[in-house]
């Protein structure tokens, strides 16, 4: 039998595509298609317009949005278009489903999982309440959910984040659709997670037939999954084509900057290159950089946790299982492991948020449990906290300079010279002052975490905790705040303890590096010897699983 020629069908395609919200566009000229079977990858910034095309596709654009030029069609018709309106409605549900980045903003928190997709399937079907059913614990075995009967009875906030991305899965594939849009459905994983869900979307794909867009800033998403990829930005596509072809031999200096960005598997550069050394520097060539070096002599212990015990009420397996570490002054030291390993109980010890049930933790010479509020306000005032999300760090209704000025008298700071104190802590972290007058909405992801990191060092701490902090950052804002935290380190004098699911990242930041796994510390070592010589099962799964933006 011959070999057939024939191209399989297109299964989204946006055609010359423009989209304002209100009067500003956001959208300019797509072309882009994705053949029934195949993944397109959309990469970019945050910003950039990746999830507006998706938006755009469903026919969800926020309000104000509209589609002021061009059309998007699949293979039975022409669902959206500026100039004719539609030949066909959207096909939502059964044609076209979405799997988002935050499980919480899909899942109603008060409905049990399963009643949630029975509903689904119930609303574009003919199925009864048992046969729904049937169909919804069929989903969770086909999504490997360990126990499909407790997963249909469980409300979302008992399942992990794993479990919930797997459940947004199952949702998306209820009626058999014939695409799926998965926007960033990875970030908020472990590298582990990561690894499973993308597996796991692969095999549903093949299965299936399935076409899927997948929304992602992370390069090793994209070569771990997609078949071809568009890079956004400005929400124009100024690079697409087979993966291989454009991140092997990227043409537009936007592409090179993003594949620069990414941390580096050997080495440790500083600075790390960042999109501004492509796009404005001369010749489109990165900064020169040099090296970021281990401490040569010995320094006394800052922090030091000694058989460090804590369980739960709720819980049969300790969060903490004899958990002992040092950082000494000026010293670096990660803590990495999976989502429920142990690292934020950690944190929140020796910040004196939780009580130890064995054990101690004693930061400059003074043990944290047991003191008086006076004597626990000094201990925080030696240690600054930098979370994961800044959005829900910073208060949305105070400008940034009241909230800075604020922190600065509750350490002890002069209220009169608070002012020229909060303009010192701004430029510090590469802001200008002008952003004192305005609120963390006006600012981007990466803006936002330098705000939070001038707040923490508004007590001039000796110690600063960084909890998953760049985590849900794109490669580029990710490099620009790891660039941060060494010139801080270099500058200050600043002991760092990195907690991280991404041994990649901690591998590049930290001197030495313990990886957790069930409340107890499995490994240990110089953090370049882990990456290397990996000895335990844990940390030879994080190595293969892959950091989010290891090159």
């Amino acid at each position: 039998m011959e070999p057939s020629n024939t191209l399989p069908p297109v299964a989204l395609r946006w055609a010359d595509v423009s989209v304002s919200i209100g009067d500003k566009p956001v959208l300019h000229n797509i072309d882009l298609e994705v053949a029934a079977g195949s993944t397109l990858a959309l990469v970019g910034e945050s910003g950039s317009g990746k999830t507006m095309c998706c938006m755009a596709a469903l026919g969800l654009l926020p309000g104000g949005g509209r589609l002021t030029q061009g059309a998007i069609s699949g293979p039975h018709g022409v669902w959206a278009q500026s100039d004719r309106g539609p030949t066909v409605p959207i096909p939502r549900g059964k044609g076209v489903t979405m799997v988002f980045q935050e499980p919480m903003t899909s899942l109603d928190p008060t409905m049990r999982c399963g009643t949630q997709i029975a509903e689904v399937i119930r609303r574009h079907s003919s199925a009864d309440a048992h046969q729904a059913k049937r169909r919804v614990l069929d989903l969770f075995e086909e999504v490997q959910l360990p126990d499909p009967e407790r997963a249909w009875s469980a409300y979302p906030h008992a399942l992990s984040g794993g479990q919930k991305q797997r459940v947004l899965i199952a949702m998306a594939l209820a009626n058999d659709p014939e695409l799926i849009l998965a926007d960033e459905p990875t970030t908020a994983l472990d590298s582990t997670l990561r690894a499973e869900l993308l597996d796991l979307l692969s095999e549903i794909q093949r299965k299936r037939g399935l076409a899927l867009v997948l929304v992602t800033h992370d390069m090793e998403v994209v070569e771990r999954a997609a078949d071809n990829v568009a890079v956004l930005r400005h929400g124009s596509v100024v690079e697409q084509g087979p993966v291989r072809q454009v991140l092997g031999h990227p043409q537009h200096p936007y592409t090179r900057g993003l594949l620069a960005c990414r941390i580096p598997k050997k080495g440790r550069p500083s600075p790390l290159p960042v999109l501004s050394d492509f796009l404005e520097g001369p010749g489109d060539s990165p900064s020169k950089a040099g090296e970021i070096t281990m401490p040569t002599a010995a320094q006394p212990v800052l922090l030091e946790v000694n058989g460090a015990w804590k369980r739960y009420a709720d819980s049969a397996e300790p969060a903490l299982a004899d958990v002992s570490l040092r950082l000494a002054r000026g010293g670096t030291l990660g803590v990495v492991g999976g989502s429920g390993c142990g690292k934020t109980t950690l944190a929140r010890a020796i910040l004196g948020l939780h009580r130890l049930d064995q054990g101690s933790i004693r930061i400059a010479g003074q043990a944290v449990e047991g003191l008086a509020p006076h004597q626990v306000k000094h201990i925080r005032s030696n240690v600054g906290l930098v979370f994961q999300d800044p959005r829900a760090a910073l208060n949305p209704t105070r400008k940034v300079g009241a909230a800075l000025r604020e922190v600065l008298v509750r350490w002890g700071h002069d209220p009169s010279s608070a002012d020229q104190e909060a303009r010192q802590l701004i430029t510090a972290v590469g802001l200008e002052e002008d952003a004192l007058d305005r609120r963390p909405d006006a600012f981007s992801g990466g803006q936002r975490q330098r705000i939070v990191i001038a707040r923490a060092l508004a007590a001039e701490p000796q110690l600063l905790i960084c909890d998953e902090a760049v985590a849900a950052l794109d490669v580029s804002v990710q490099a620009q705040v790891l660039n941060l935290l060494v010139k801080l380190k270099e500058e200050r004098g600043l002991a760092l303890l990195f907690i991280s699911h991404d041994l990649g990242v901690v591998r590049y930041l930290c001197d030495h590096t313990v990886v957790m796994d069930q409340g107890r510390v499995v490994e240990s070592g110089v953090s370049d010897d882990l990456w290397s010589t990996p000895n335990h099962e844990v940390t030879r799964r994080l190595q293969a699983a892959g950091g989010g933006s290891i090159a």
